[in-house]
């Protein structure tokens, strides 16, 4: 017995000392980012501008692909039966946070570490002479006409589509969601006056906030925006109760398998640090109006968990999700 003991011993000191001798090495060759949506949009940009940086305190190439499908979790599942040895990463934004329960994947926030790059915020707008002239104007006619005044905010289930529900929940806003596939032809139904609100975020909406082809009422925060010589009050000034549930905004960057070796994941929390710093990262932020986290570790698992428990919870109750929360011990909010 002691015997066994002593071997089993020996072998646990061995393994761990063949991974600490495998992560001092690392990385000796190229790594990989696969972006769980197609190229062009937030999330995609975000991760090309942060692999740029992270090249040179890596010490080797940084490669983006992209993998859409099923809602993201194609490439969810790829990334995860990968061996979790570093070099493969899942391009992700928030939308992430909802595939649990609607039966994409099986893996939640507590699994992954998540680097945070940016996000933009959420704006809420009209159609120049639409005869909204405040966010107040919009709440108190939906409480007149409940289910006749209509809103867009994308694809349900996107981070527009769950301010809203928050919005639904705490203040009242019972308008009728009209979804569309994505946030341009979502914006341009405003425009036409095919729909009374939209509801997308700032680097989407702002050329056209720009060119006064849409007209903003509120953004989606605790304090005002100041965009295009606007300044954009937040909607806690028309729904307090909102703050409860704050923040819950876009945030897109990448991650990794939690359970990736702990001195791996220092060494890319290191260079992502300096990465945010970048040229590259600053360009991304300027060209879609993405303010920057650069949030990891403890703070970006936070920030990710609170926001997937209204996720989950907004999902369920509205009868989207396919699973409940409860099921992955998601708590409520």
């Amino acid at each position: 017995m002691k015997k066994i003991f002593l071997i089993t011993i020996l072998v646990m000191t061995f393994a761990l000392y063949c991974v600490s001798a495998y992560a001092a090495e690392w990385p000796e060759r190229t790594i990989n980012i696969i972006v769980y949506s197609s190229a062009g949009g937030s999330t995609d940009l975000s991760n090309r501008a942060i692999a740029e940086g992270l090249k040179k305190p890596l010490g080797v190439d940084v490669v983006v692909s992209n993998m859409p499908g099923a809602m993201g979790g194609t490439a969810t599942s790829y990334v995860w039966t990968l061996k979790h040895d570093g070099y493969n990463c899942f391009g992700l934004s928030e939308g992430y946070l909802g595939q649990c329960v609607l039966g994409l994947h099986s893996t939640t926030v507590k699994d992954w570490e998540i680097f945070m790059v940016g996000g933009t915020p959420g704006i809420i707008s009209v159609k120049p002479d639409s005869p909204y002239q405040d966010f107040k104007q919009i709440l108190d006619d939906v409480k007149k006409r409940p289910g006749e005044v209509t809103i867009a905010t994308s694809i349900p289930g996107c981070i527009w589509h769950i301010q809203w529900l928050t919005a639904k929940k705490y203040g009242d806003f019972n308008a009728k969601f009209v979804p569309y596939p994505g946030s341009f032809p979502s914006q341009i139904a405003a425009m036409s006056g095919e729909i009374d609100v939209v509801w997308t975020g700032l680097g989407e909406q702002s050329e056209f906030l720009r060119g006064k082809k849409l007209r903003p009422l509120a953004v989606y925060d605790t304090k005002p925006l100041e965009f295009a010589g606007l300044t954009i009050p937040p909607i806690t000034d028309f729904i307090p109760e909102l703050e409860k549930v704050m923040p819950i905004k876009q945030f897109v960057g990448f991650a990794l398998p939690a359970d990736t070796p702990k001195e791996i994941l220092d060494k890319i929390a290191d260079a992502f640090k300096i990465a945010m710093k970048s040229e590259a990262v600053k360009k991304f932020s300027e060209a879609v109006h993405s303010q920057l986290y650069g949030y990891c570790g403890e703070e970006a698992r936070q920030i990710a968990s609170k926001q997937q428990s209204v996720f989950a919870w907004l999902l369920w109750d509205e009868g989207i999700a396919k699973i409940s929360p409860e099921e992955f011990n998601i708590p409520k909010p």
